[in-house]
């Protein structure tokens, strides 16, 4: 993977086939920048014709699937070229799907709430999107730093998902393995994996923001793809 710094902000570039391109941490902080601004930038910089981001709320409503007021989604699914879209996270998983001919493209925002609700499964099971077979799992908390509690793991097993086997316990503290719960969901959808490579938002503190690590901290790392 390669790090691409264009006027002092960082971005590390994960795939150019579909596009995928994750803002880092530096000098200049492109989530920042106003959505015009980005929109501009990444017009005058990667040549696109358009950007879109959401006001993502943990919920299970994706751009492209769902109605929803006032731009509220935790995903988008576009056979749109050459326009951006991005996934926020700061601990969460940024999620990229796309099928085998890079016609179709999915990103999903999967913190714990998504899980449990289902966002992947909901994708996935709509017969329109069989063809989904690769995907991306992007920067993110790893298991060693999410620490969890008990309403959490009663609110999967609400839902019928029991989270036992991502689980692990050290120093009387709990902590999940949020990558693993998602891998093994994509792989019951048949989804291959991209890269085993997901660096972890909470340790790699000069790369990434992580609201576990810094509580209040309203930036994000942005997850940017196109077809």
């Amino acid at each position: 993977m390669n790090t691409i710094e264009v006027d002092k902000y960082r971005f590390l570039e994960v795939s150019s086939n579909p596009n995928i391109i994750i803002s880092l941490k530096g000098e200049k902080n492109f989530c920042e920048l106003s959505q015009k601004d980005k929109s501009n930038f990444l017009k005058s910089n990667f040549k696109l014709s358009s950007y879109s981001e959401f006001n993502q709320i943990h919920s299970v409503m994706v751009n492209g699937h769902d109605s929803t007021e006032n731009n509220e989604f935790d995903g988008f699914i576009t056979k749109e070229k050459n326009h951006a879209f991005a996934i926020k996270t700061a601990d969460c998983i940024p999620l990229i799907i796309w099928d085998e001919s890079k016609e179709l493209l999915c990103g999903l925002h999967c913190g714990w709430k998504g899980l449990q609700q289902g966002i992947i499964g909901k994708i996935l099971e709509e017969n329109n999107y069989q063809s989904l077979t690769k995907s991306y799992i992007g920067p993110h908390i790893c298991k060693d730093h999410f620490e969890v509690r008990q309403d959490l793991i009663d609110k999967f097993m609400q839902t019928g998902n029991d989270i036992k086997p991502y689980l692990a316990q050290r120093s009387n503290k709990i902590f999940m393995n949020l990558r693993q719960f998602c891998v093994d969901e994509l792989h019951e959808y048949g989804i291959e994996i991209n890269t085993k490579y997901s660096p972890c938002s909470y340790a790699e503190n000069d790369h990434f923001f992580s609201w576990r690590r810094d509580p209040g901290n309203p930036l994000r790392n942005l997850t940017i793809a196109w077809l």
